[in-house]
């Protein structure tokens, strides 16, 4: 088997199989825009960059092929104060966007569904969790079930009732990848800008 890993640099993502010393393909990013994280799930590639300046981007690629598929400013899909943990449901993937809104995105088109904001007071906070085939946001308080088309949420009481949420200290549910529930919310900066760090969560390989 081929030694294969993906690498970012400024301007470009690259899938380069190191047994043959070729490149697989290469994928082009905008101008000035530097790799610091890259995470998989399925055949998603995720790339998260950023330019000297302080603009973020989140780019999207196919694994296999390094088709291009789609590219948001950070701050349109979420807000700096909260952390990009994206949960997928039928390609399509949903998280919080703020503190007080739940989104869905698609995978493999970008298109922003819905970015819905709920009712939220300022003693709760929210986490997302896909259980079956159900989109709920959690609080140590109460919990939301979310509807997949429109985004509206409203209060879910059945849960608290079979479970004491306030001894609930994490969740890992459906859709969630290693990637996405740990390694893309806490990169770990060197000195220069880059990031450290990724092991066997796809964030410095994605290779087979």
């Amino acid at each position: 088997m081929n030694k294969v890993a993906i690498f970012g640099k400024k301007g470009s993502i690259s899938k380069y199989d190191l047994t043959d010393n070729k490149p697989i393909w290469v994928g082009d990013l905008p101008s000035g825009h530097k790799p610091y994280v890259m995470g998989q799930y399925e055949n998603y590639l995720i790339v998260f960059t950023w330019t000297w300046l302080g603009s973020k981007m989140i780019h999207c690629f196919k694994e296999d092929t390094g088709e291009f598929l789609w590219s948001h400013y950070q701050e349109t899909l979420h807000s700096s104060m909260i952390p990009f943990i994206p949960h997928t449901y039928k390609n399509h993937m949903y998280y919080l966007a703020s503190s007080k809104e739940v989104a869905k995105l698609s995978w493999d088109t970008g298109k922003i569904v819905f970015r819905k904001r709920f009712n939220k007071s300022i003693f709760k906070q929210y986490g997302l969790a896909i259980i079956s085939d159900d989109i709920f946001l959690i609080s140590t308080k109460d919990a939301l079930i979310v509807n997949k088309e429109t985004g509206i949420a409203q209060p879910y009481p059945e849960l608290p009732k079979k479970l004491n949420l306030k001894e609930i200290t994490a969740i890992l549910a459906n859709g969630t990848s290693f990637m996405s529930s740990i390694y893309s919310t806490h990169p770990q900066y060197n000195g220069d800008g880059g990031a450290v760090g990724g092991g066997d969560t796809g964030g410095t390989g994605g290779g087979q």
